[in-house]
């Protein structure tokens, strides 16, 4: 009898960990996550001093995990203890989980939020200098001389150019959120799914659960294909949004130079693209280091 309880205990521990699994790979979570992580970052640096903004913008971000953790185990009736002993469980101390709990713990931990938003700042960074680079095609050799110091102009143009990039990301989050409900839609007509529970389709994975297996798509195989051409499409999309966004940044920023009486030359523009340049190069080996 112990055995067949303790069997018990581990196979609901094993399903709250994949609810929740579950739920921090869904669009209800990623999105509003995503949007606060990538409109609050650009404050964040790499210094060793914290802020009194960023330990504001910290509680902000818990506020928002707790609202929508909370509204999720309400609604799947999964209560604060269940939660905290799936959290503690082995499950939970994989690799994979923890690359999947991330969000979650730096709400209790500042210094591993602090990571997250600095990373997040510098591959936003890295983005949009790839995007001018390619752009402009500019040659590796610029690596040789320029300076890592932006004057004001610079600056307000990486501002208006992170703006616009999230602006961007905004409409194709939606367009995604959008395709994923017309998919759940039409997957709830199917009897065959309208049936199925959250254990099912754990049990269906297997007798052995872990998270490393939820991150596979629930469902049969054959449509992973579907899955791969939906994803070619929304990356697409998002390159598309990229350049576009990139594009109104160019004009933008001439029209400043016009109204300012003066357009940048030809040889300020290159000048502006190498120190652009150089700052992603050592930007990325901070990455590397990590």
């Amino acid at each position: 009898m112990a055995t067949e309880a303790e069997a018990e205990v581990e196979a609901e521990v094993e399903w709250v960990v994949d609810s929740i699994a579950g739920f921090l790979r869904s669009p209800a979570w990623s999105i509003p996550i995503l949007e606060f992580v990538e409109h609050k970052c650009e404050v964040f640096d790499d210094e060793e001093e914290s802020k009194l903004s960023y330990t504001e913008i910290h509680q902000e971000y818990k506020a928002l995990v707790e609202k929508l953790l909370d509204s999720y185990l309400k609604e799947v009736g999964i209560n604060e203890d269940k939660f905290q002993e799936a959290c503690m469980s082995p499950l939970a101390k994989t690799r994979t989980s923890q690359a999947i709990l991330q969000p979650v713990l730096a709400a209790e931990d500042f210094r591993l939020f602090k990571e997250m938003m600095v990373q997040r700042n510098i591959e936003m960074q890295l983005q949009a200098i790839r995007i001018i680079q390619e752009r402009n095609g500019v040659l590796p050799d610029c690596l040789t001389d320029g300076s890592d110091v932006y004057t004001e102009t610079e600056e307000e143009e990486m501002k208006i150019l992170r703006e616009v990039l999230r602006k961007s990301k905004e409409e194709y989050d939606l367009e995604q959120e959008r395709k994923r409900n017309n998919e759940a839609h039409d997957k709830m007509k199917s009897p065959d799914v309208a049936h199925k529970s959250p254990r099912h389709f754990n049990e269906s994975a297997g007798p052995k659960r872990s998270l490393k297996h939820t991150t596979k798509l629930p469902g049969p195989e054959a449509k992973q294909n579907d899955v791969s051409i939906q994803d070619h499409s929304s990356v697409k999309l998002k390159e598309d949004s990229c350049r576009k966004a990139v594009g109104d940044v160019s004009e933008y920023v001439t029209k400043q130079g016009v109204l300012e009486g003066r357009a940048m030359s030809e040889e300020e523009e290159q000048r502006l693209l190498k120190k652009r340049i150089l700052a992603a190069k050592l930007k990325e080996e901070v990455i590397n280091k990590r």
